[in-house]
C-alpha cells in the first residue's frame, strides 16, 4: 500500500473475503514463497482504519472513528467483499452520517434503507442545497431534490 509493506495475517482476508481468497489461493498455486499483495488503489490511512477493525487495540472499548473513517472502512469492505465489516460500517454510519452522505453512500453501496429518510430530510429541511452538497450528490439528485423543494 503506497510503498508501505504491511505484514498481516492472511487468515482474516481468506476467511472473510471471497476477493482475497481468490487472490491468495492463486498466489499459493504460483509459488511456495509468499509474495506481497499490492493494493494500488488504497492509501495507507484508509488501510490502517480497515486494519483497526481486524486488529482492535481494546476489544472492550473499540476506538471511536469519525464519519470519514467509517466511510473509508465501508468503501474497502464493499470493494473487497467483507460483508460483516460492511455491515459494521453501515451500523456506525447510520447514526453519524449526514442525509447527503446517506444518499450518496446509499446509492453507491446499495444501502436502500437509508434513502427514503435521507431524501425526506434533505427535501424538507429549511436550508437549500449548497454547492458542496450539490457536487457530492451529482446533477440528477440535485435537480430532483431542488424540484421537490420548490
Amino acid at each position: 500500500v503506497e510503498d508501505t509493506l504491511y505484514n498481516v495475517h492472511r487468515y482474516f482476508f481468506a476467511r472473510d473475503s471471497a476477493h482475497f481468497r481468490a487472490i491468495l489461493q492463486g498466489a499459493v498455486q504460483r509459488t511456495a514463497a509468499i509474495e506481497p499483495c499490492v493494493l494500488s488503489s488504497v492509501n495507507c490511512a484508509d488501510f490502517d482504519e480497515f486494519l483497526a477493525i481486524l486488529y482492535p487495540t481494546d476489544f472492550r472499548r473499540p476506538a471511536k472513528k469519525t464519519t470519514a473513517q467509517w466511510i473509508a472502512v465501508l468503501h474497502l469492505a464493499a470493494e473487497w467483499d467483507f460483508a460483516n465489516i460492511k455491515l459494521l460500517a453501515i451500523d456506525n454510519l447510520t447514526a453519524t452520517a449526514t442525509p447527503i452522505d446517506k444518499i450518496v453512500l446509499g446509492r453507491r453501496y446499495g444501502i436502500t434503507d437509508w434513502l427514503p429518510g435521507a431524501y425526506e430530510a434533505v427535501c424538507t429541511r429549511e436550508d437549500p442545497l449548497n454547492l458542496e452538497e450539490g457536487m457530492k450528490l451529482g446533477v440528477e439528485d440535485t435537480v430532483r431534490i431542488s424540484a421537490v423543494r420548490q
